[in-house]
């Protein structure tokens, strides 16, 4: 593996080519290390620059994407980015299998991967199924959230200016009477409920 001074250098001859091949796409556990080790021990100050400047100008990403990259790798060692070279996984869904990435395998929904381009089709199949759960999961519990006060007076201030607009449509001297009955009547379920909170 190149060193972070021949990465620098290399970086330097090629001016503002991407010195970490498709680093903002796909970058390699080995990339990130040497990310990392750039960023800790300030090599990019031997170019005169900082470190937001080194990265768009060396790496081609932001400082945010790089400054990720490293965190990633941090928390998640090699088999994060080997996986994400197969598929896409976000770090949220790569918690939820990290448990289950052992060397060359990934266990997802019980069934074991090899992480190869030859196995990419059914492990993003069974990261899409995971992360289509997991969506459900999360929809499900905040359903099962009692709304705010603030969000159900938003609620319902955003429904009566849509009756309102929808008063619009109807000249002065028409007959309003379908839509005066739904404001009676919601008026009326807002008293009983008033009334029932009361007893």
């Amino acid at each position: 593996m190149e060193t972070v001074k021949d990465w620098v250098e290399a970086g330097a001859w090629i001016g503002r080519q991407q010195a970490f091949a498709i680093i903002g796409s796909k970058c390699s556990a080995a990339q990130a290390a040497a990310l990392k080790e750039i960023r800790e021990s300030r090599s990019y100050e031997q170019l005169g620059l900082t470190w937001e400047q080194f990265v768009l100008q060396y790496v081609g990403v932001g400082r945010e994407r790089a400054d990720a990259l490293i965190r990633q790798y941090g928390e998640f060692g090699e088999a994060y980015f080997r996986l994400s070279q197969i598929a896409r996984i976000s770090p949220e869904t790569f918690r939820q299998v990290a448990p289950t990435v052992e060397n060359d395998t990934v266990e997802i929904d019980g069934e074991k991967f090899l992480l190869t381009m030859a196995s990419a089709v059914k492990i993003r199949g069974a990261i899409k199924k995971m992360r289509d759960q997991l969506k459900q999961a999360k929809e499900a519990a905040e359903l099962r959230q009692p709304l705010a006060l603030t969000d159900l007076r938003n609620r319902q201030d955003a429904l009566i200016e849509e009756a309102r607009r929808l008063s619009y449509y109807y000249p002065p001297n028409s007959n309003r009477n379908e839509l005066i009955g739904l404001t009676v009547y919601a008026i009326n379920k807002w008293k009983a409920l008033a009334h029932d909170l009361q007893s």
